[in-house]
């Protein structure tokens, strides 16, 4: 079938379709069963329905981040965690992560400001002066890092785009790491 053919087709099922009724009939049969069809029996008339409940949909926000500030009050532009680099590989036994944030202009302490660091969307140890922290005990595996600036009121004034990174922690498994001989059998 050509396309205009099938656009054909495709309107004539349309303007059909729309000529239809959906009116609903109501019977009740001879043991006292209630029956509901869209074909009248006899001289039926349609059966008056409320109209269709509806639920209008969920407004969403954007599933990719980015810096928020609240007003041109604050003052400031950029807000960036500086370290660690975007998908970068950290290697750390004890799991602790070193993290720099980069702000411009300076922060705030005079009004209150501080810094408050978050890991996969948790907050991480009390708002801070330091735009540098080392969190600790981090499991291995893949993590998002962010950092937000919080005023004396603890309202967040801007906050930065998440950061993924990696975190590689050795294990009794693999003790030597990448490169390693691969251990021999032992006998049975």
């Amino acid at each position: 079938m050509n396309k205009g053919n099938f656009a054909v087709l495709v309107a004539t099922l349309l303007l059909w379709t729309t000529g239809l009724s959906a009116a609903v009939y109501k019977t009740v049969d001879a043991e006292g069963n209630v029956v509901y069809t869209d074909e009248p029996v006899g001289n039926q008339k349609p059966v008056d329905l409320p109209p269709l409940s509806t639920i209008p949909p969920p407004k969403y926000t954007s599933s990719q981040p980015s810096a928020k500030t609240k007003g041109s009050t604050s003052g400031y532009t950029k807000l960036s965690i500086v370290s660690p680099e975007p998908d970068g590989t950290l290697r750390d036994n004890t799991g602790a992560v070193p993290v720099s944030a980069g702000l411009e202009p300076a922060l705030n302490v005079a009004a209150g400001h501080r810094f408050q660091y978050y890991l996969d969307g948790q907050t991480q140890g009390e708002p801070t002066a330091s735009n540098k922290i080392v969190i600790t005990n981090v499991d291995r595996g893949s993590h998002n890092v962010a950092v937000a600036v919080i005023d004396a009121e603890d309202q967040e004034v801007i906050r930065s785009n998440p950061v993924p990174f990696h975190l590689h922690r050795q294990s009794t498994n693999f003790p030597r790491g990448p490169g390693a001989p691969t251990p021999t059998p032992r006998a049975r």
